[in-house]
């Protein structure tokens, strides 16, 4: 088993949201799975959790959590098809890092050990096939019901085929938190586990 250390770049503001989330939130029921992500790489959307500090119901945001839903699911879907699933990407993540914001965009870089699949992937492995890929997001709206803030709650499990002939379970669950950033949705904060479980190659030949 290869254990790394968890990733946590966590301020007020996200603390914030994580409470107004607990104490608000409302399920948005009846969503599909949202656009395909890039290179055909797309995270199933389970659900959508509207939570307002408004007196609105969240039964009457369904609508607002759909249209930021899909921008989020959209930033989502990008920083794992550049993080893990793009071959071209491996040991080069730039394009992932350009979608963290203010301080999370300075320490991603220096987490990319656990937040990408490694800089010494292209040496490692030959090929990377996700198994799970479920994504929950909850969106804060504010006294006018728009959205401000967002959790994107993730579970990501693959299959590594490395360049040994061996394969590694990579596991990577955490919590993304993001605000809109010029239309774009982008990652201020984030806590995250990597836990890969490494098999050995099978041996070859036979003792004499």
């Amino acid at each position: 088993m290869v254990r790394r250390r968890g990733a946590a770049a966590v301020g007020g503001v996200a603390l914030l949201v994580i409470g107004g989330i607990l104490l608000l939130g409302g399920d948005v029921p009846g969503l599909d799975g949202g656009p395909e992500g890039p290179g055909d790489f797309s995270f199933d959307l389970d659900n959508v959790k509207a939570s307002p500090i408004s007196d609105t119901p969240p039964s009457e945001l369904q609508e607002t959590a759909r249209e930021a839903g899909t921008g989020i699911k959209e930033t989502m879907d990008e920083l794992y098809f550049r993080a893990f699933v793009d071959t071209s990407s491996w040991g080069d993540y730039e394009a992932a890092f350009e979608l963290f914001d203010g301080r999370a965009a300075t320490r991603a870089a220096s987490d990319a050990e656990v937040l990408t699949l490694g800089q010494t992937a292209n040496d490692v492995f030959a090929s990377l096939n996700p198994t799970t890929k479920t994504l929950t997001i909850s969106v804060l709206t504010d006294r006018k019901d728009d959205p401000v803030t967002a959790i994107a709650e993730v579970e990501f499990l693959a299959t590594a085929e490395r360049s040994d002939g061996a394969s590694t379970q990579i596991v990577s669950v955490g919590s993304f938190f993001l605000h809109e950033v010029d239309g774009t949705w982008r990652i201020f904060a984030y806590r995250v586990d990597r836990e890969d479980v490494a098999e050995s190659p099978s041996p070859t030949g036979s003792p004499s």
